[in-house]
């Protein structure tokens, strides 16, 4: 079957653990940072970049109490997220500020929300998310796609992978993403628009970074992998998640795209071997024996990147401290979530 072949465009996701950041974006001009809140710091913010100032969003009081766990930004800069099984949108200058956009029917307790912005695109304005229908509840989540004004969510085919997640678009259309704890490279092949599919699409793409570290001992602490990635510039920034363990680490990004939907054929395997210690061997360490990383997002403006994120210092008593790295040195403190009581 015919299909309209082209990238996605999205941004990053974060499934939250206990009083963290949720999913984070850099305003376009690197002022601020708009995150999710989850556990005792429960709510949606905005992070001044230069100071540290928080300023929480005008949140209904149903969803006063709701865990943030994923938010994306739209195509005028507005914020989606997720709560109470539906898509909301914060938008500063809009009356109400805050609404809800759609269910995330059949989808119960969707995370990984992923939404195009490409202007041009066919798939501008679609949703994305991960999750599972009620009655697979328990089961790998799958990827599934909301075109606008469509009654439901549907199912994107995902072959040899449970979904794609931390999707991140470059300047110039490429997509990237993580699957099974490591760094891809792809896009979303529309179907043809026919009642009968019961499905939005496929995920084409190939793994380029295999930066998973797999371990086994009898220790408790032991194995890291990809849980949230940000393309910034010529570099791919991610953050490894593991057992008592975790870093953040960049790795450049690959001169020319290895398998997408608009690739021609399909990579040999001494191709994908070449691309990955290409990606091997030009990653740089930023920060290693970290516990856990929230609120990760990256920008680079003038050549200068900002990485943001948030994490827990040892011996410091404030709270989750937020985080910026400029590219060189050790990471610089700019304020810090409430301590939790």
């Amino acid at each position: 079957m015919k299909r309209l072949s082209l990238f996605l465009a999205t941004l990053g996701f974060l499934n939250m653990s206990l009083g963290h950041a949720a999913e984070a974006f850099f305003s376009p001009d690197g002022k601020t940072v708009t995150m999710g809140l989850c556990g005792q710091r429960m709510g949606l913010v905005q992070v001044e970049v230069a100071t540290g100032k928080i300023t929480p969003a005008p949140l209904p009081k149903e969803l006063a109490d709701e865990c943030i766990e994923s938010i994306a930004r739209g195509s005028e800069g507005e914020t989606l997220f997720l709560a109470k099984d539906a898509v909301w949108v914060w938008k500063a200058d809009a009356k109400p500020a805050v609404k809800r956009v759609c269910s995330t029917a059949p989808v119960v307790a969707a995370s990984d929300l992923f939404v195009v912005t490409q202007d041009g695109s066919p798939l501008k304005d679609i949703l994305f998310v991960s999750g599972s229908e009620k009655e697979a509840e328990g089961r790998a989540p799958g990827l599934w796609g909301r075109k606008p004004g469509s009654k439901a969510f549907l199912p994107v085919f995902c072959r040899r992978v449970d979904g794609a997640a931390a999707g991140t678009p470059t300047a110039d259309g490429r997509f990237f993403f993580e699957s099974d704890g490591d760094v891809w490279e792809g896009g979303i092949e529309l179907d043809e628009p026919d009642p009968s599919m019961e499905r939005i699409g496929v995920l084409v793409g190939a793994r380029i970074a295999p930066l998973a570290i797999l371990n086994t001992d009898e220790g408790n602490g032991g194995g890291a992998w990809v849980s949230q990635m940000s393309v910034a510039g010529p570099w791919i920034y991610s953050a490894l998640r593991g057992r008592h363990i975790g870093a953040i680490m960049r790795s450049p990004l690959p001169a020319k795209t290895l398998h997408s939907p608009t690739t021609e054929d399909f990579p040999t395997m001494q191709a994908q071997l070449a691309a990955m210690n290409t990606s091997l061997s030009g990653v740089e360490m930023i920060l290693e024996d970290v516990e856990r990383v929230e609120g990760f997002c990256a920008i680079e403006l003038g050549g200068k990147p900002q990485l943001f994120f948030i994490s827990q210092i040892p011996d410091d008593e404030k709270g989750p401290a937020m985080q910026i790295w400029d590219g060189t040195g050790k990471p610089r403190v700019i304020g810090h979530l409430p301590a939790e009581e």
